[in-house]
């Protein structure tokens, strides 16, 4: 199972193309973990046509209404949580993020905000943030869980 992780794009559509278009190949599901406000999330649904597209809004998001601020899915027998983080305070600190990840029976959660790419195990729960796709050295994350379970997680510079 391959999982193209994505985040805080701000609008840049050119990165996120080339993450796409780079790591997004073959990717089971694309996942979004907000701030696009010029439709980013949309762009990824109408462009993503053989992935599961997952996207929630963030604090920049202020248009994008249909989003959720929390989205939770289930591949390869990992309960998935994906938020943008800023309502869990996740620039002061992931504690909170875990915390609602254990409330509702996440392994992983997937988050943004901090524009830091991260994978931190606080508890029970993995939290990976992918980083920011559009600023100074944009980057993204793959994440592959194998039939066994484990989860490998590569974050990856986006393409110049």
């Amino acid at each position: 199972m391959k999982i193209l992780v994505t985040s805080d794009s701000h609008g840049n559509i050119r990165n996120l193309q080339k993450t796409v278009n780079q790591y997004g190949v073959n990717a089971d599901v694309v996942v979004f973990c907000g701030d696009g406000p010029r439709g980013d999330a949309m762009w990824l649904k109408e462009n993503c046509v053989n992935s599961t597209v997952v996207a929630v809004r963030g604090n920049c998001d202020f248009g994008n209404c249909e989003l959720k601020d929390v989205e939770m899915f289930n591949v390869a027998g990992k309960n998935i949580m994906v938020t943008h983080g800023h309502l869990y305070s996740a620039k002061f600190g992931l504690e909170n993020l875990s915390y609602a990840g254990e409330e509702r029976n996440a392994d992983i959660v997937f988050f943004g905000h901090t524009h830091i790419p991260t994978d931190q195990t606080i508890g029970n729960v993995r939290l990976i943030n992918p980083g920011s796709c559009s600023y100074f050295d944009p980057t993204c994350c793959v994440v592959e869980i194998d039939d066994k379970g484990n989860v490998l997680v590569n974050h990856l510079k986006v393409p110049k």
